[in-house]
């Protein structure tokens, strides 16, 4: 970054009417969470209209692709003056259920009230959705020239799994998402005991859902027996999950630490010792078995990073009170690191169970994905980040998945980066009860996103308007 863009960026920043936009934004965010796009259905076609008509008051171009009857997503398009790939803004406009009787506000109202607006979809992904518009249409309106373009993709299904959304984004509009990088969900800035750090995301780990079934003898409830399916599947259970599937520190997650927590001086002081991690795959467990151990009891949200986990999901049985059923079954969710293949840790939990009673099926199974954390477009969001606030910057590796897996797959860097900082508590109301967004977040949502789409979309000899 020469000073140069760096004056120009922040003088950009320093121009902008912050109070009017960030009410824009806070509007236009309420009226998006009024609209109810809980998936299933989904219904997200009158969502992506919402935000169209939005984008096209600026004269921003824009279209609506359905893969199927109201299952909408919207692409936007600011054009660079280079014929060069452009930026993706990712996000997605569907959201989990919600029980109203739970929640402070109507979880579809968007109430603004107490510094923050509420609502289902508010963290989740509304919010990236709205600051990613608002600040492409900063751009637009106030005339900034960008060598690069930048698309606006804001997609249907990603809590189902994306196959009516985004994959079908990636499979039928190759012109739209040829792009150099995106900028989706899934990491984000966090305080910490006070402290705030930016925690990008450069990966994610990939799930299974896995239905775990046991066949026993069904009969009366009053003579029992070790055939009891519901034995047989606790028993199974019990041994899956006192077993250890596999915990380490990955490639990725060491490049990030070397680069990003280990100033200069220090980085070559140590690149022997980073060297020899890298180099053993035994030293990495071990390392990832100490972090697990230390991070387990008190943050299980970071173990989680280290770790292929499982959590027993559903479990379905019996139908009389007094009759034995002839079958159980529970459904499994693991998330594997990069680096684990699942074919090989099925094998080993139908090892450790050892039971021709119990049979394993696969309901999904996502890959894990990640891009480089040390690349240079990882270093100009850090850069652009910092001309807003400065603060520690970790990339990590998301535990769950996104529908960045689906642009990863075609080569294309993909970076989860919710532009905003969040306590445990506020992250915490993300698919659970009272989710909501501080007004404050979204100002320094906007600004952030503003500031990185000039340094990785606009070169120096032409970020102002002529």
């Amino acid at each position: 970054m020469t000073d140069k863009k760096n004056k120009k960026i922040k003088n950009i920043l320093d121009s902008v009417r912050w109070n009017e936009v960030k009410n824009e934004a806070i509007e236009l965010l309420s009226n998006l969470i009024k609209i109810d796009t809980t998936n299933p259905p989904g219904n997200e076609k009158p969502a992506a209209e919402l935000l169209e008509k939005y984008l096209q008051e600026f004269g921003i171009k824009t279209k609506i692709v359905e893969s199927e009857k109201d299952r909408a997503s919207i692409i936007a398009e600011l054009e660079g003056e280079k014929n060069s790939k452009p930026l993706i803004l990712l996000s997605h406009l569907d959201v989990v259920p919600a029980n109203p009787k739970e929640w402070s506000f109507p979880p579809f109202s968007g109430e603004i009230k107490n510094g923050y607006i509420w609502g289902r979809g508010a963290i989740d992904c509304k919010g990236l959705a709205v600051v990613e518009a608002v600040a492409l249409s900063l751009i637009k309106r106030m005339g900034i020239r960008i060598q690069k373009g930048v698309k606006f993709i804001s997609v249907a299904d990603e809590e189902m799994g994306g196959e009516k959304g985004a994959k079908f984004v990636v499979e039928n509009f190759d012109e739209d998402i040829n792009g150099f990088c995106v900028i989706n969900e899934g990491g984000a800035g966090f305080i910490i005991k006070n402290r705030k750090i930016y925690m990008p995301c450069f990966g994610e780990k990939g799930p299974i859902w896995l239905k775990i079934k046991a066949k026993g003898k069904p009969g009366h409830a009053s003579m029992p027996h070790k055939d009891n399916p519901n034995l047989i599947l606790v028993q199974a259970l019990y041994k899956i999950l006192n077993t250890d599937f596999g915990k380490k520190l990955t490639d990725n997650f060491i490049k990030s630490i070397e680069f990003y927590l280990v100033g200069n001086n220090l980085r070559k002081f140590l690149k022997p010792a980073f060297n020899l991690i890298q180099s053993s795959e035994k030293i990495k467990e071990l390392l990832g078995k100490l972090v697990f151990i230390a991070t387990s009891p008190t943050q299980p949200k970071i173990s989680a990073m280290f770790s292929n986990t499982l959590s027993v999901t559903i479990m379905k049985s019996g139908y009389k009170e007094n009759v034995i059923p002839e079958e159980a079954e529970a459904i499994i969710d693991m998330r594997l690191l990069p680096g684990y293949q699942y074919d090989e840790i099925i094998d080993k939990m139908r090892k450790v169970v050892d039971d021709p009673r119990v049979s394993f099926e696969i309901l999904a199974v996502y890959d894990p994905s990640q891009s480089d954390p040390t690349s240079e477009i990882m270093m100009k969001i850090k850069e652009a980040a910092y001309y807003v606030l400065e603060a520690p910057f970790l990339p990590i590796l998301a535990t769950g998945f996104t529908d960045s897996r689906f642009f990863r797959k075609k080569g294309i860097p993909s970076y989860g980066f919710l532009p905003f900082f969040f306590t445990e508590e506020e992250i915490s109301t993300m698919h659970g009860i009272d989710e909501r967004i501080s007004i404050e977040n979204i100002e320094l949502g906007l600004k952030i996103m503003l500031s990185i789409i000039l340094n990785l979309c606009a070169d120096e000899s032409a970020v102002f308007g002529a």
